[in-house]
């Protein structure tokens, strides 16, 4: 099995910016060969600069394209295909699930599922923070940049519906339906479909079930008997965890088990600070 040599930090946000930035983070890794990885979708858009070479993404039509060096990517849908194949050097806003609304006027749900030029997705902060991110000469630097140009844009543009902060809460970790999130939040189930789509891009019903997944992905890989992971998660069985699973990883639940054993996945996803759906500490 490919075991690549791989560094992943983490960072906090300045205080005021943990309620739509999840964390920052860096990644370093030196690869033995062709290393490939999967991205599985969370709805959670992540600002990437890259500093040494850039990895290949596969795309629908089966050929490798290699990725922009700066840019905006939400996966919504889709599971990503990564190929790295030289030293790489990353560093990443990730936001959570609403945040980018906060800073930017495009509609969330015109950037899922691809590749969105810092200019159009962060507008005019979009461009400066590749510039400056690039000129800085440490982690840390870049996080007293990033907090710098993001509470700036936070402090003159606020377009975010106040009652989004309380849309985790009542999700209850993807065990609630959309229309009983509605009721925690005393709107409509149009009122509150509509506000959720123009935030975070997807429909609540997909969120949900991304919510799931990703829970059930802490419990396989965990080792918790299947049966008890799709009760503990919200589905009605394990067939229904297995079908849900397969069309959002394209694996079944039993292979994924495998896939997460992966050195990639393990440093880049296991140490993260919180899963999509949870909220700022």
């Amino acid at each position: 099995m490919f075991q690549p040599i791989a560094v992943y930090r983490s960072f906090d946000p300045h205080q005021e910016l943990s309620a739509f930035i999840e964390c920052y983070w860096s990644w370093q890794v030196e690869p033995d060969g062709d290393a490939l990885d999967d991205i599985f979708p969370d709805a959670s858009p992540e600002f990437i600069v890259h500093f040494k070479s850039i990895p290949f993404v596969l795309t629908e039509s089966g050929k490798w394209r290699q990725q922009n060096r700066a840019f905006l990517y939400c996966a919504a849908h889709k599971a990503l295909r990564l190929s790295v194949r030289e030293p790489m050097s990353v560093f990443a806003i990730r936001f959570r699930p609403w945040g980018v609304g906060r800073f930017s006027k495009v509609s969330m749900a015109s950037m899922l599922d691809r590749p969105v030029l810092p200019s159009e997705s962060l507008n005019e902060i979009g461009d400066q923070l590749v510039k400056e991110l690039r000129s800085a000469e440490s982690d840390s630097s870049r996080v007293a940049v990033a907090d710098s140009l993001l509470m700036n844009a936070l402090q003159s543009h606020s377009t975010i519906e106040p009652r989004l902060k309380m849309l985790l809460e009542a999700a209850n970790g993807g065990r609630c339906s959309s229309a009983e999130m509605a009721r925690k939040l005393s709107v409509s189930d149009r009122s509150f479909s509509r506000l959720w789509s123009d935030v975070v891009g997807i429909q609540p019903r997909k969120f949900v079930q991304l919510m799931r997944f990703h829970n059930a992905l802490e419990l396989i890989d965990g080792g918790v008997k299947l049966s008890r992971v799709a009760a503990d998660c919200g589905y009605s069985d394990q067939a229904h965890m297995a079908r849900q699973i397969k069309v959002i990883a394209g694996l079944a639940p039993s292979s994924l088990r495998r896939r997460l054993g992966n050195a990639v996945y393990r440093d880049l996803y296991a140490s993260r600070p919180g899963a999509p759906w949870r909220g700022p500490k």
